[in-house]
């Protein structure tokens, strides 16, 4: 009975840090920004990343993929041309550690490694219009309210998350794409996706 008990007692005192929500890196010193959404359903995890390399190029890397949680880290690995990326996540309370080896082929160099600060609990994917309209910004700041929006029930792509409950939407209206920053309050998240 003391067994059971002990072991009852390890299992409910470990801690936990991994949940569904996005990340985000600010790298000064090279000029770049990284998002990291990630949905976790029991030990899986959906990672989506996106690096912006904030250039008059508009250079940006993408790298998705599934891999297993176990103590708190998790190891992605994909392969491009002949080259082996891997991705290295370990979580701490509201932070991620990201390490990337080797993932050039996805615009995703060392720069791109560190520690990255929760910012929100929503992670990107398809979401529902849940207010009775949503409308689209032309910047994430209520000043910027441009003239397209969207109605339920229909269905926004959510690409990158930012601070303050704002998302990146596009969205397909009478064969045209619209996009702009919506506010996440007016959605229902629907779906995590990936990006191939």
């Amino acid at each position: 009975m003391k067994y059971c008990v002990l072991l009852l007692f390890l299992l409910c005192s470990e801690n936990i840090l991994a949940q569904s929500a996005t990340y985000k890196l600010i790298n000064k010193a090279a000029g770049t920004t990284g998002n990291i959404s990630i949905r976790r359903t029991d030990d899986e995890l959906d990672v989506n990343i996106i690096a912006n390399w904030n250039n008059k190029a508009g250079t940006y890397g993408d790298f998705t993929g599934k891999g297993i949680l176990v103590d708190n880290k998790c190891i992605l690995k994909k392969e491009k041309g002949s080259q082996l990326c891997k991705v290295s996540l370990t979580f701490k309370e509201d932070s991620l550690l990201v390490d990337f080896q080797d993932c050039t082929n996805y615009q995703l160099p060392d720069n791109f490694s560190g520690g990255y600060a929760k910012i929100a609990d929503n992670i990107t994917g398809e979401y529902i219009v849940a207010a009775d309209i949503c409308y689209f910004y032309s910047k994430p700041d209520e000043k910027s309210r441009k003239r397209a929006f969207a109605y339920p029930p229909e269905i926004l792509n959510i690409e990158e998350i930012f601070e303050g409950n704002w998302g990146f939407a596009t969205f397909m209206s009478n064969g045209k794409q619209l996009f702009g920053y919506v506010k996440l309050t007016d959605l229902k998240f629907k779906r995590t996706y990936l990006y191939d």
